[in-house]
């Protein structure tokens, strides 16, 4: 028996993962990097996210990058031994959690009222894109279509050019991490009931709920968020700018920031300025503003300014490749990149866990399986 160092929160928890992609394997990592045991299940042909490029030894590192630290195992649902089976592992566990279009889990016998008659205490978390009723329950989605329809793509880009997505897939990593808030807390209120409940989280509900700020600025003056590339609505300078040899960002959020901002750059001249005397003043005039600032930083390397701010405590930085991210001593030694090893490619580079319990990282972590790499294990 394997000992950990680190006792994490969930320890004991069983969790069943029927997702494919990234919302439902998302938070089912998630789950297991909280020390919940994790069983990922998957149809014969595999999570479709096992065919995404690139590849490393056939095993595609899209699919481990959100698949660690479970077990991974193959039933066929539609087969009624494999089904007994699934519901076998169902009795015993805490938590189900799924991302299949909404009506499917019904069809083939893993809806909530089907598992909850032989598990009480199940946690049910279905994520879907548009939820779990309404005009566009059915509708099949994906990331992109979550962004553009929550208003996201609207406020992302430069105002000369087209609306533009987050790099990532921002809305489906949201989605998850939203389950994972509402999973843990019904699993709380369990513990006072004894009962678990149904728990269902659209994914592009979830994208709107996390630009509040900027959605709620709308609702209050009916005007719609320009799009400012790296800059605020609500501060400025808070933007990308160029110095002597390159680029840094930079952000001034208060007064007292502003204050120092100017004695930093030797701007004292404009530290009175009424184009400049608040947050609303200098977001009116930002396009003045930025040209002073980069008038000012042309004068140093980053390197230079980047000391300079540090010292001033101003809130600066690069734009980092993930080359320089993997390079960053702060990510090393929060160890937020992991060598993790598989046992069809030898060795994983993958990220790491963005917490700590005690002031220590938890052990518990390993790559994702392969296909059905743990079926023997449970399946007689």
């Amino acid at each position: 028996m394997t000992v950990y160092k680190v006792t994490t929160p969930l320890a004991g928890i069983k969790v069943i993962e029927l997702g494919a992609l990234v919302a439902s394997p998302y938070a089912g990592m998630l789950l297991a990097d909280l020390g919940a045991d994790v069983v990922k299940v998957e149809p014969p042909e595999g999570d479709m996210a096992r065919a995404f490029a690139p590849f490393v030894d056939g095993e595609s590192a899209f699919f481990m990058a959100v698949n660690r630290t479970k077990k991974g195992v193959v039933l066929d649902v539609k087969d009624p031994g494999d089904l007994e089976v699934l519901h076998g592992l169902i009795r015993d566990a805490d938590v189900v959690i799924h991302n299949y279009r909404t009506g499917v889990a019904e069809r083939i016998g893993l809806g909530f009222e089907d598992l909850k008659e032989i598990n009480p205490r199940l946690v049910y978390c279905a994520v879907s894109g548009f939820g779990p009723d309404g005009p566009m329950a059915q509708r099949p989605a994906i990331d992109l279509l979550f962004q553009a329809e929550s208003g996201m793509l609207a406020i992302t880009g430069t105002d000369d050019g087209p609306p533009s997505k987050v790099g990532t897939n921002a809305a489906d990593v949201y989605a998850a991490t939203t389950a994972v808030v509402a999973i843990l807390g019904a699993l709380y209120q369990r513990v006072s009931t004894g009962q678990g409940c149904r728990i269902d989280v659209a994914a592009r509900d979830s994208f709107v709920a996390l630009q509040a700020c900027w959605l709620s600025s709308y609702l209050a003056t009916g005007q719609q968020p320009p799009r400012l590339g790296a800059g605020s609505p609500f501060t400025a300078p808070t933007d990308v700018h160029r110095t002597k040899d390159g680029d840094i960002v930079l952000a001034v959020v208060n007064n007292k920031h502003w204050q120092i901002f100017c004695a930093t750059l030797g701007l004292h001249a404009y530290v009175d300025d009424e184009r400049f005397q608040d947050n609303e003043s200098r977001v009116a005039h930002r396009e003045v503003l930025k040209s002073l600032v980069n008038e000012a930083l042309s004068q140093h390397t980053t390197s230079e300014w980047l000391e300079k701010f540090g010292s001033a405590q101003i809130p600066a930085g690069r734009v980092f490749t993930y080359a320089d991210l993997e390079t960053d001593p702060q990510i090393q030694h929060n160890e937020m990149i992991l060598s993790l090893d598989h046992p069809k490619v030898g060795t994983v580079r993958t990220q790491g866990i963005p917490f700590w319990f005690n002031g220590e990282k938890t052990d518990r972590v390993w790559a994702a399986p392969t296909l059905g790499q743990h079926t023997r294990e449970i399946k007689p």
